[in-house]
């Protein structure tokens, strides 16, 4: 399986959470397609980029419905971090789960085992970006020139992963490794 680490991820869920449903998808579509774009130049595959717009598109959706959904304030216990916790594992699931079905399709293998391995490498980069996105919320309150300060921090974290994983395939070449996104 191949693939790479979605960096937009914090910023879709910031999106999600500031914006309102169609100016989030809006964001979370147009940075899938410039994901999409193969970094040795050439032409991204039309249908690669249809599906992870949809995926993006529909993950979005339904993290912005947890947020916004009645039932969330029927709730008093109900936390803007639980519905944020909550709003985020759906987005998890919603990017997760179609890329291992059409991996499992196109490559074959097991899907509960392809979903397995996405999920070890890319759950503790959503955790995380789910902690960014209550931290930038918070600061927000204080103004936008201190959610910036959060860029640095993202970067590093996806300098981070992208060391780790050449590591790790250096390590392992007969095994190609799930970064959890299709294009």
């Amino acid at each position: 399986m191949t693939g790479n680490m979605s960096v937009n991820v914090p910023f879709i869920l910031i999106a999600m959470v500031q914006l309102s449903l169609v100016e989030a998808i809006v964001i979370g579509v147009a940075s899938t397609i410039t994901q999409c774009f193969p970094k040795q130049g050439g032409k991204p595959k039309a249908t690669q980029v249809v599906f992870n717009m949809g995926t993006v598109a529909v993950a979005v959706g339904l993290g912005r419905w947890i947020l916004q959904h009645p039932f969330a304030m029927k709730f008093p216990m109900t936390s803007a971090g639980l519905l944020l916790s909550l709003s985020a594992a759906a987005f998890f699931l919603a990017q997760t789960i179609p890329v291992a079905t059409i991996i499992s399709l196109t490559e074959g293998g097991n899907v509960v085992r392809i979903w397995s391995s996405i999920f070890h490498l890319s759950f503790p980069y959503y955790v995380l970006s789910a902690g960014v996105t209550s931290i930038v919320t918070i600061a927000s309150q204080a103004g936008w020139g201190i959610s910036l300060l959060i860029l640095p921090v993202m970067y590093g974290v996806y300098c981070s992963y992208r060391l780790y994983f050449g590591r790790a395939v250096e390590a392992r070449p007969s095994m190609a490794l799930a970064k959890g996104a299709s294009c």
